[in-house]
């Protein structure tokens, strides 16, 4: 840590609160005198002056994106103390999504799926894409109204690299254990899957209190390792979304808008359709074959009874896959009326009757 809490940034920015650093700075609750506001203030490494003017590029690009779940920065400086570059950014007081982890729920992860993956969407939605590239609990904010945003997006493989070099001796091994496969290979150029393993990795330690593959990312799995599932305690349904944000193949992965349209209709409690590629690891013998059309029922989040009103019993929802036959209206079936079988009695006695009756006749005639 470089600063002290009381240090004056800049000439503008008192620093009150030191919440954390990274790979590439510092981050701090600072007071901004000029507007007595209180702000984040994420400070970077010293660059050359190239690095500052690509940084300048790239704050450019990405302030002209605004979404409900982006932490948007609001200011671009560079300290007139030792020429570091800062960005000034809207403090979230309720801190990271690390502050779940081993402790979601399954409507927080299912919260979180949704905020996440409809940020997710619109970068990369962007022309060109824009990929994250690191996706972790801690580059995941709360607002104050209980919304997860997407911190440090926008940066490119590029500006990284010139950051790494600034960093010298630090590193930004931390994030090796949200990589997908691909970036373990000769060629590890990050693509929109990527950010969706990184998602799904962090989603597994939000809910287990642990990193997937003992925190060695993807290239366990190029080794041969399978996908690790959710304990019990988490619907199959969950498991199934987590398994396929780290499927091994990136075209077996959900795209985020997927991924936001899925986890949606889950919190509304409705019953939404897997419209993606199931990883071969994940058709086992609880989850419906990939090539019949799925529908998940609703997660227990809010228990609903579904009452059958023909018949006039209730029956229990359950969290596991089924094949769905009518996903508009219920099947009502036909009434049929069902004739009744005739006792054996009867056919006894009609059968001595007519015995009885076919003897007296010998006897008269």
């Amino acid at each position: 840590m470089q600063y002290s809490i009381g240090q004056l940034l800049d000439g503008r920015y008192s620093l009150t609160r030191f919440i954390g650093s990274g790979s590439f700075g510092e981050v701090w609750v600072a007071v901004d005198r000029a507007t007595d506001l209180e702000v984040a203030i994420k400070i970077y490494l010293s660059m050359d002056p190239k690095g500052l003017a690509d940084f300048k590029k790239e704050f450019q690009v990405s302030f002209d994106l605004n979404h409900t779940h982006l932490l948007h920065a609001n200011y671009l400086g560079t300290a007139s103390e030792d020429n570091r570059p800062y960005l000034v950014m809207p403090l979230c007081p309720e801190g990271s999504a690390s502050r779940y982890i081993g402790k979601a729920d399954e409507f927080i992860l299912w919260k979180f799926i949704k905020d996440v993956a409809a940020g997710l969407a619109y970068l990369h939605e962007q022309h060109p894409p824009l990929i994250h590239q690191d996706i972790k609990p801690d580059n995941i904010l709360i607002s104050k109204n209980g919304d997860f945003l997407i911190t440090d997006f926008g940066i490119s493989k590029q500006l990284r690299n010139t950051l790494k070099k600034s960093a010298g001796h630090l590193s930004s091994a931390g994030s090796v254990s949200y990589m997908g496969p691909e970036r373990f290979s000769k060629q590890s150029m990050p693509i929109k899957a990527s950010d969706i393993w990184s998602l799904g990795a962090t989603l597994y330690e939000l809910a287990t209190g642990d990193l997937p593959f003992c925190g060695m990312g993807g290239s366990m799995q190029k080794k041969g390792a399978d996908i690790p599932e959710l304990p019990d305690t988490f619907s199959d349904t969950l498991n199934l979304v987590v398994m396929s944000c780290m499927a091994k193949e990136t075209w077996e992965r959900p795209t985020a808008r997927q991924l936001e349209d899925f986890a949606s209709k889950q919190l509304m409690g409705d019953s939404p359709k897997i419209t993606w590629t199931l990883p071969t690891s994940a058709s086992t013998s609880n989850l419906v074959p990939v090539q019949q059309t799925v529908s998940v029922q609703s997660v227990e989040l809010r228990q609903k009874p579904v009452v059958n009103s023909k018949l006039k019993k209730t029956v229990a929802v359950g969290s596991a896959p089924v094949i769905d036959q009518s996903p508009q209206q219920p099947q009502v079936l036909p009434e049929i009326k069902e004739s009744k079988p005739i006792p054996v009695i009867f056919w006894l006695l009609s059968a001595i009757a007519g015995l009885t009756t076919g003897f007296l006749l010998n006897i008269f005639i």
